[in-house]
């Protein structure tokens, strides 16, 4: 019977091990699979990523992070609770130990806490980033989190230290010409229009927005001498494609910013060159130039817009876009002389947007307290933790007590017996030599009353032959070696 589990046992074994192991020719279960798929059938790639783990192509820890990579870069920030969670069991994890998995478990919740607006947590990471980053030698990384961190700063009403990070990363970049500086500072003055834009400073978007067009020219003409071969760069062939990128996003920004400073000309200038551009013509670049619309008085394209993206959303209206998009539809009725409309839509507007705070605020007070639980449950742990090592070092302190205590008992034994042997050899010895003779019969009597009366007194025996007790005493001491107390005893059995 024993034979025949230890048998199937054995089987079992063997099946799980080839159901882990790694199937290096399997083509579909990979993480490349997943993610060439992930940004527009996310359920699919999650769906490759549980298949490549149970085959053995991706480890337990890998796995997580891909579907936490997926929960944030798709599904409409659904699962970005999900994702966050999972990003946090591993910056606690042996996953991090490689500054390579942890910089980008970093990039991740960096980019959690930015779309769910926690600017603390947003503020935490990407400090903790742009600290690794300088660990590793990279200072110009840790310069693009310095820039986002600049953000954070002026969005939790640090508005000066904010800018003046900023400004502080593009005096560093904006004078070196190589790609990954000038990517960099790109980046930082974008940063930088964000704040301006946030804070309805529209008069000093326009030198920013300019410095990104000089610097998305200066490459387009120049490549070979900016080139530096970083990771970063893009291939020959796409360089026309990244300056046109930038430069178009800056040319929204002037166009916004005129308009809303009532320079009519040059907005619809550079509106103009917006959207005849290839991004202009897309639903983002449609949707990013729609306030500008309204500030023109272009109320119909404006419209037809929102249309298109009212269709897209379908139920999802509880955000940050439906909010503006609601504000101005209320600007456009009201434009038009349909007070009645217009007064619903900024009703609408104003509720969602007290909901989105709410939100916001219930989003921050439900990570704060599971933060909070977080760390009550780290003190308790801690705490068991403390409490068990007491009571260790107590059973120890105690078995060593126990120890010592039985050892002098055992010792204390051990001597007692020593003595109670030394003290019968020593009356074996005075029985033998105690016969009445000349020179002591005294004592030897003693001897006799002693052996023959054992409830006799020392005193009355002193008294019998004709001595003191004390002389008694130390008579018997100096001629054998013990009292007379200890003589009677060994006599009784």
């Amino acid at each position: 019977m024993l034979l025949i589990l230890a048998v199937v046992m054995s089987s079992c074994t063997f099946n799980h091990e080839m159901h882990n192991a790694s199937m290096s020719n399997d083509t579909v279960y990979t993480a490349k699979a997943a993610l060439s798929i992930y940004d527009y059938n996310p359920e699919r790639a999650l769906v490759i990523i549980d298949s490549a783990e149970i085959v053995g192509n991706l480890s337990h820890d890998r796995a997580l992070f891909y579907r936490a990579k997926i929960f944030t870069m798709t599904l409409e920030g659904m699962h970005l609770d999900s994702a966050q969670k999972i990003c946090m069991s591993l910056i606690n994890s042996d996953y991090v130990k490689t500054q390579e998995n942890k910089e980008s478990v970093l990039d991740l919740l960096i980019s959690i806490c930015r779309r769910k607006q926690d600017y603390d947590q947003w503020l935490q990471w990407s400090t903790e980033k742009a600290e690794l980053c300088r660990k590793q030698g990279d200072e110009v990384e840790a310069l693009r989190n310095e820039a986002e961190i600049g953000v954070i700063l002026a969005y939790l009403g640090r508005q000066d230290e904010g800018l003046e990070k900023l400004n502080d990363v593009i005096g560093q970049l904006e004078d070196v010409r190589q790609f990954n500086e000038m990517d960099a500072c790109i980046i930082a003055l974008r940063r930088k229009v964000d704040v301006l834009s946030e804070f309805e400073l529209y008069d000093e978007i326009i030198p920013v927005a300019k410095k990104i067009i000089d610097k998305t020219d200066d490459y387009e003409k120049h490549p070979d001498e900016i080139n530096d071969g970083s990771f970063r760069q893009p291939g020959a062939a796409n360089i026309p494609n990244y300056c046109e990128f930038y430069r178009v996003k800056a040319y929204a920004y002037l166009a916004r910013a005129y308009s809303e400073t009532g320079d009519l000309i040059n907005a619809r200038y550079y509106l103009a060159l917006f959207e005849n551009s290839r991004y202009g013509q897309t639903f983002d670049g449609r949707m990013m130039i729609s306030s500008t619309w309204c500030n023109l008085g272009d109320y119909d394209k404006m419209l037809a817009i929102y249309d298109e993206v009212e269709n897209y959303m379908q139920d999802d209206t509880i955000n940050e876009n439906y909010s503006i998009m609601l504000h101005n539809r209320a600007l456009a009725a009201d434009a038009k002389g349909q007070y009645e409309k217009a007064f619903k839509y900024m009703k609408r507007h104003a509720d969602l947007s007290q909901l989105l705070n709410y939100q916001i605020k219930q989003s921050n007070a439900n990570e704060k307290a599971a933060r909070y639980r977080a760390h009550e449950q780290e003190m308790e742990i801690q705490r068991q933790t403390m409490q068990n090592r007491m009571m260790n070092f107590i059973l120890l302190i105690m078995l060593i007590a126990m120890m010592t205590a039985i050892f002098l008992y055992n010792h204390s034994l051990y001597q007692k017996k020593k003595l109670v042997e030394k003290n019968i050899a020593l009356v074996k010895l005075i029985d033998e030599n105690s016969q009445p003779n000349p020179v002591d019969k005294r004592l030897s009597e003693a001897c006799r009353l002693l052996r023959e009366n054992k409830d006799v007194k020392i005193a009355d025996v002193a008294k019998k032959i004709g001595l003191t007790p004390r002389t008694l005493q130390n008579l018997f001491k100096e001629q054998y070696g013990i009292s007379p107390s200890e003589y009677r005893n060994s006599h009784i059995k």
